[in-house]
């Protein structure tokens, strides 16, 4: 092909009879020196390696399996195509300089039967149009040369091939994985972050109606949530290994943002109304944003994609291409072909699965299947996924690498955060059922009445609850609802009728008709289990339902439209389909129509399913005595005669009790022998929620006292009591106190937040025992308490909420020992110097440090980790210090100055520049384990040096290969990120044992 462009660069104006000689007689006729004879072969060699290079990965990538004589017959023939092809100005203009029209006229040359095999054939016509497209390329950027001039050019190869190489660089690259090139990858992808950035970031304020609610951007409105870390899996966060710290004193809840920081593949779990879909929004947002810090950090820069499991609940789950289909709906014509497998591959992909509860029982099988392929598939994406947490244990995704976090109820601190963002987002209404001048009364009168009403505060503890509560203390002076099932009522009583009838606005649908309708559209998702309907079938069930309604007379398409506008309830979330604006609300309203159409039956026959627990639950609420009576009869009896499902079936009765009004007395009496002999004392914390449903009334079937109880039962028993989160519960909780065992204290201590924090330290941990007089606590409004427990030997604090800009708070919390900090700015160690006994310090996100000589004054550290980058001259001397975790300033530093720590065993250290650790065999000997970051991990032949060395982390945040063959021979075990990928893994022998984080 060289050649070819070579002659009609020489001969474009010759006839053809000179377009058949040989390149070298042409040359001879232009060039009279052999040295610029010389200059135009290494000019055409030239060109050849640029062609070479841009085809050789396609033809490897698609026949590799092609035998070699097949493959160089097939390049023979596309080789004999080119040499008869004319090139003259007359035949390029003939097709339009249109390599695609050039490279079908020559594919006609191609004799069929000339032996070559089909998949030959392929690789010919694909060779052919690529080498067309080449050709036609560099000859149109071919100057026209007369022959005083050739010899000139010739005197500027240089400048010839680098325009060439121009050329040949914007060429769309393709491959097995950009079949059309990816050259509008990044365009895309800016399009695409801007696109999510923007649609997502909302909050919908639940409990106004869907015209006038307001909506406040996610990203400001977000509220963090707590999490039980249920699974540390792919953490590459080792506190007890590396650290010096005991992991198992980690407190029992952290923030959702640290917890799933800690990890490639993470299954969130919470009941409904806690904030899972909130979370993936926010999630996705802030990576469109790129405006992670601290733990997520180094998820900056990934591309989010958001996957709505409940849209595929009678369809098949989405192959990578179809993973915009919900979020960028819009875009998905201009997408880029092979775009997410791209994103995936290369590890820049945020893989947010939402709604595995929402998928049927028997298709979540399916689901893992479709996780379990994705997997491996793209071992370098991110993924999360969410559920409730009847629908997957903390174990469902163990297999496939996730860890397993549980969301937490929000503690008195987070409600009254909700709470202010609420009504802050409420100024933006177009209508409310109060001046927006009367709004910070509102917020004051409710924040009274949480403070008065133990079960009001009990569900303003779900974010969903809390909303509505929000919104109907808006328009009331009176008294707010007692129960949850009150609370719904009171919400669609708002939305559906009271607040067009206040704004008088005349609507086609009174209250109970559009009830009617919503609750037909509700109990057929809950039949069906799904959570959204296609809209021309639910413009169908419409039609069906108004045939029953001689009251309306409007055409079904217009019903839904008024019911998606106006009843506050329903929406259309993604064109073409139909959805309630909660599943609680469709729970609700299925509920209600199953007792009003007599389907007890059908509750009780589906009463073992998690999609159908909520439903059963508020159906007794809603049904009348008789239906309630059979309904729970028909439940226990299925539980005495299905053991498989027993357990289940009577824990769903005991949570029964939370809506139940009146049933007759033989039925509650068997409840409650069935709470007794079968539920007390609860085996695991995995059954506390159901007991903890039935409210402070769980507080009679409990024991007094833990003793005779296993550690787990006790610790189960503990934690059902603080769920209750009344009064009546401290005195409870105050008797478990004095029990040692650790989980118990565990429970005691991590219900502190959730009570009066001044009574509960009083009277329940004032005299408690703690975890051998120890304690973790991770809320700054606690720490002014802490010199009331009179037990207290140390104190551990884990302040991950919210970035502090000082240690002022530190001052005067007794027996600190251990302290993991989020900072911001630049912050003086000062008051650090009230604490000799600390052990353990860990600065997160600050900028720099005042004061680091302060640091020799803390006589017992041990473990020493600080964000920003560090002047190790000014590093004191630390006698004890084993572990130390830096990020060294740009262009290196001096390892010889860490001789000071003569106890160091454990270092981390990031760096821009791999020769920081050059000789850090010479200066850190003894070095047993060793992390490095950044360009610091490509320095391995420095790291190989270390004779004790047993561990040896590496995160290099990049995406060029690791060359791990300097470990060769070495006995250590070498931790890797999970989906990077390594150059001499196969060479390492026997003696590295490797682990993935």
């Amino acid at each position: 092909m060289a050649q070819h462009a070579a002659k009609a660069w020489l001969a474009r104006r010759r006839k053809s009879r000179d377009r058949a000689a040989s390149l070298a007689s042409l040359a001879a006729e232009e060039l009279s020196s052999v040295r610029q004879r010389a200059r135009l072969d290494h000019l055409i060699a030239g060109i050849g390696h640029q062609v070479g290079d841009q085809l050789e990965p396609l033809l490897a990538a698609k026949f590799a399996s092609l035998p070699e004589h097949e493959s160089r017959a097939a390049l023979d023939a596309v080789v004999d195509a080119l040499g008869e092809l004319d090139l003259s100005d007359e035949a390029l203009l003939a097709a339009d300089a249109d390599p695609e029209l050039l490279a079908r006229r020559v594919r006609a040359t191609l004799v069929r039967d000339a032996g070559l095999s089909e998949q030959a054939t392929r690789l010919y016509e694909i060779a052919l149009d690529q080498a067309c497209r080449y050709l036609v390329q560099v000859i149109r950027h071919l100057p026209e040369f007369q022959p005083r001039a050739l010899a000139e050019v010739l005197g500027r190869a240089s400048q010839q091939t680098a325009l060439l190489e121009d050329v040949l660089a914007r060429l769309p690259r393709t491959s097995l994985h950009a079949p059309a090139g990816a050259e509008t990858d990044e365009e895309f992808r800016d399009e695409y972050l801007r696109y999510v950035g923007n649609t997502l970031d909302r909050l919908e304020l639940l409990g106004l109606t869907m015209r006038h609610r307001p909506k406040l951007a996610l990203s400001v409105a977000y509220l963090s949530l707590s999490v039980t870390d249920q699974d540390r899996r792919g953490s590459r966060f080792e506190f007890d290994r590396w650290f010096g710290a005991d992991v198992d004193h980690v407190p029992g809840s952290l923030r959702v943002e640290a917890a799933i920081g800690n990890a490639d593949r993470t299954l969130v779990r919470g009941e409904a109304g806690s904030g899972k879909t909130t979370l993936l929004d926010w999630l996705a947002v802030t990576a469109a944003r790129e405006a992670f810090t601290d733990r997520l950090a180094s998820w900056n820069g990934l591309v989010p994609l958001v996957v709505r499991l409940r849209r595929y609940a009678d369809s098949p789950l989405p192959r990578p291409e179809q993973f915009l289909d919900h979020a960028a709906g819009w875009l998905v014509g201009l997408m880029p072909r092979g775009w997410v497998h791209r994103v995936l591959r290369a590890g820049q992909g945020l893989v947010l699965v939402d709604g595995v509860d929402e998928v049927p029982a028997g298709k979540r099988r399916l689901v893992r299947d479709w996780l379990r392929e994705l997997v491996p598939a793209f071992p370098r994406a991110r993924v999360v996924v969410t559920s409730r947490p009847a629908a997957a244990d903390q174990r469902w995704l163990h297999d496939e690498g996730f860890g397993s976090v549980l969301l937490e109820q929000m503690s008195p601190a987070d409600v009254r955060v909700f709470l202010q963002r609420w009504h802050e987002a409420a100024r933006d209404a177009e209508s409310l059922p109060c001046a927006p001048e009367d709004l910070p009364v509102a917020e004051r009168r409710l924040l009274r009445q949480l403070d008065n009403r133990p079960h009001l505060r009990a569900l303003a503890a779900s974010p969903l609850l809390c909303a509505m509560l929000c919104a109907l203390n808006l328009g009331r002076t009176s008294e707010l609802p007692q129960s949850r099932m009150e609370l719904y009522q009171a919400a669609l009583t708002m939305l559906l009728d009271l607040r067009d009838a206040e704004r008088e606005i005349a609507g086609m649908l009174s209250g109970t008709e559009k009830t009617v309708l919503l609750r037909d559209l509700a109990w057929r998702l809950i039949q069906a289990g799904r959570s959204e309907l296609p809209l021309d079938r639910a413009i169908s069930f419409v039609s069906l339902k108004l045939t029953s309604m001689p009251t309306v007379d409007s055409p079904a398409e217009v019903v839904l439209t008024h019911l998606l506008e106006r009843s506050g309830v329903l929406r259309e979330p993604v064109s073409g389909r139909v959805d309630f604006v909660h599943r609680t609300f469709q729970e609700y309203l299925a509920a209600s129509e199953a007792t009003e159409q007599e389907h007890i039956e059908t509750l009780a026959r589906n009463a073992h399913l998690d999609t159908w627990r909520e439903t059963v639950v508020m159906a007794c609420g809603h049904g009348k005595r008789s239906q309630t009576r059979d309904l729970l009869t028909a439940i226990l009896d299925r539980a005495d005669a299905e053991p498989r499902h027993a357990r289940r079936l009577r824990l769903l009765a005991a949570a029964c009790l939370e809506t139940v009004t009146d049933v007759d007395a033989p039925v509650h009496s068997r409840i409650d022998h069935v709470i007794r002999d079968h539920l007390v004392p609860p085996r695991s914390v995995r059954e506390t929620r159901s007991l903890a449903s039935i409210g402070h009334r769980v507080l009679r079937y409990l024991p007094e006292t833990l003793d005779g109880l296993s550690e787990a039962a006790a610790a189960a028993t503990t934690r059902a009591v603080a769920l209750t989160g009344g009064a009546d519960a401290i005195p409870r909780l105050a008797h478990y106190a004095r029990d040692a065992r650790k989980d118990v204290q565990n429970e005691i201590i991590n219900a502190w937040e959730y009570f009066d924090p001044e009574r509960y330290a009083r009277e329940v941990l004032a005299d408690a025992p703690l975890d051998d007089g120890r304690i973790s606590v991770r809320s700054l409004r606690l720490l002014p308490l802490l010199g009331s427990l009179r037990n207290l030997t140390e104190t551990e604090l884990w302040l991950l909420d919210r970035p502090c800009a000082d240690l002022d708070h530190l001052r005067g919390i007794p027996h600190l020992s251990f302290l993991y900090q989020v900072c911001i700015g630049e912050i003086d160690l000062a008051p650090l110097s009230e604490h000799p006994a600390l052990r353990h310090l860990y600065l997160r996100g600050a900028s720099g440090y005042r004061d680091l000589a302060l640091l020799e004054r803390l006589p017992d550290l041990v473990a020493l980790s600080l964000d920003g980058s560090i002047d190790l001259d000014a590093l004191p001397a630390m006698r004890k210090v084993e572990y130390l975790d830096i990020s060294v300033p740009h262009g290196g530093a001096d390892l010889a100055l860490l001789r000071r720590l003569p106890a160091l065993h454990a270092l981390c250290v990031q760096s821009d520049t791999p020769e920081v650790v050059d000789d850090i065999d010479v200066h850190l000997p003894d070095l047993v384990h060793l992390e490095l970051e950044g360009a610091a991990a490509r320095n391995l032949r420095a790291a190989s040096r270390l004779e004790h060395l047993q561990v040896l982390t590496l995160y290099t945040e990049g995406s060029e290969l690791l060359d791990l063959r300097p470990l060769r021979g070495m006995d250590l075990r070498l931790r890797l990120l999970r989906g990077d990928e390594y150059i001499g893994l196969d060479v390492l022998g026997p003696g590295v044992r490797i682990e993935y984080y």
